[in-house]
């Protein structure tokens, strides 16, 4: 049977506990990484959404292998504020674009 997983920061996965689906509030980057790595050790079977400031923090060999499972599929979401050291709101919104897309758009403020 194939379950939601969501891996997000402590002060958002209540929320998605509360809805039903399970969830890892990860209090930094290894933890993150300890969970994404043992859901594929066990072979979940399921789709892992995660918080995209934990994702792009990630060691690069956790991430290609996340991206090569054949039993668990990931989808990158908005994990809310920023993390320290994170680029700004619009820099992150283009980001989600260009993934979405495969375009990257620049946004601009205008005056007025």
């Amino acid at each position: 049977m194939s379950r939601l997983f969501i891996l997000t920061r402590p002060q958002l996965a209540c929320g998605f506990q509360l809805a039903g689906a399970d969830s890892f509030g990860a209090e930094d980057i290894e933890a993150a990484q300890d969970y994404v790595a043992t859901l594929l050790d066990n072979e979940e079977v399921g789709l892992l959404a995660i918080d995209d400031g934990l994702l792009a923090r990630m060691d690069g060999a956790i991430v290609k292998r996340l991206a090569q499972s054949e039993t668990l599929y990931h989808i990158v979401i908005p994990g809310g504020e920023p993390l320290e050291g994170e680029f700004s709101r619009e820099a992150r919104i283009a980001e989600l674009i260009r993934r979405t897309i495969g375009v990257h758009i620049s946004l601009k403020k205008t005056e007025g």
